[in-house]
Order: structure tokens, then sequence, then C-alpha cells
């Protein structure tokens, strides 16, 4: 007969498995640790690219009128600054990786490995993203109400700012917080502070990534 003691260990870990789980405070933010430094990667957007683009790169300020006050794309503005979706669409455009809100698989995977090349870990970990993003945004586009066409006497925009879609910039920040979460074990900082935002971002709900990448931090 079967010692007790495995089944005795197996237990024993569920339990410790589950105190660690309710040492996770939710209601409590971990101190700010940038992104970057628990996963470091190099930079997603090449300098050609940078400055290719260089003219998109702003993000549209926060809608002034009721219409859009409780929108998805106004409550994220509220929470943090989302990647300017002109300078993203420039970029996928550019690459030809995303365009009309379709993923390129093989142009995908030729740009990742030329900007992630000293690691096939992280190669793996951004295709993977991308492909599960871009099927999350898809589906989150899908899903929105049908905006109805602007009113006679709305404000323009600000000058110089173009109309974009925004899917590009939902992409990209989907893609960088998934990144962050799923960060290869063979670059990751498994400091302290590190371990302790992975945790929250990980067990909390609903998680609340990272704030998403500028031009300058991507």
């Amino acid at each position: 007969m079967l010692s007790k003691s495995p089944l005795l260990l197996l237990v024993v870990g569920f339990c410790l498995n589950a105190a660690a789980l309710a040492d996770v405070d939710c209601s409590k933010r971990p101190p700010f640790v940038d992104p970057k430094t628990c996963c470091p990667m190099p930079d997603f957007v090449t300098a050609e690219l940078k400055e290719k683009c260089a003219k998109f790169d702003m993000t549209p300020p926060p809608p002034t009128d009721g219409d859009a006050s409780g929108s998805f794309e106004s409550k994220r503005r509220h929470h943090h600054p989302h990647p300017p979706p002109c300078f993203f669409s420039c970029i996928f455009n550019e690459t030809g990786i995303y365009t009309n809100r379709s993923l390129n698989q093989d142009k995908l995977k030729t740009y990742i490995e030329k900007v992630f090349e000293d690691s096939s870990d992280l190669q793996t970990t951004a295709i993977e993203a991308f492909t599960t993003c871009a099927t999350k945004v898809a589906e989150f586009e899908a899903n929105l109400p049908q905006r109805p066409s602007p009113r006679p006497g709305r404000p323009s925009p600000p000058p110089g700012m173009p109309f974009c879609p925004h899917d590009a910039g939902h992409l990209m920040g989907c893609v960088f917080r998934n990144v962050l979460k799923n960060c290869p074990a063979s670059i990751r900082n498994d400091s302290q502070q590190c371990t302790d935002l992975k945790e929250y971002f990980t067990k909390c709900k609903p998680p609340r990534g990272p704030p998403p990448p500028s031009a300058e931090e991507m």
C-alpha cells in the first residue's frame, strides 16, 4: 500500500498556494516599476520607422462632449494615456503587419525576428501576443455600437490632428501588456518588486496592465 505522505504533501501544497493568493491585496496597487525593468526588451519600433511616422506621434485629447463621455476610449484615457492610434497605424502600414484590421502572420514573423533577434523566446511570446490580441480587438470592434454621424457644427479636431481608427492603438496596448505578463523566463527580472507587480496584475481581477507604451518606450 502506498504511503499517505505524497497525498499529505499535495494537500499542504494546495494550502500554501491558496495562502499565497490570499496574500495579494488587490485593493493596493504595488509601487510603480518601469515595465521594461521587469521585462527587458529592445524597442519594438525601429529608429527608421519612428522617423517615418514621427508626424503621427500624437495622442488625441479626451472628448469634451457628452456623446463620448462614457465610451471605452474616454475611460481608457482617464486611467492612462493610450498609444497614439495614428502613429501605430503608420507603423503597421509601413511594415504591413496589420492592415485593414487584418494581421499578416508572415510579415509579423519577419519583423519580430528582426527587432527581437537576440531572443527566440521573446519572438515566440510577441507573435503569440499579436495573434491573441488581434482576435480580441476584432471582437471588441465588432461589438461596438454604431456611432452616430457627426452633428452639424460639431468642433473640428485640433489643427494637424487627423482622424484615425483606434484599433491600431488598442492592438499595440494589448500586445505590450500581454508580453509583459508572459515575459519569458530567459529575460525576465525576478526581483521582489517585479514579482509583486506581476502577481498583482495576474491575480487581481479585472486585470489592468501597466500603462500602454508611448512611441519612445516602444
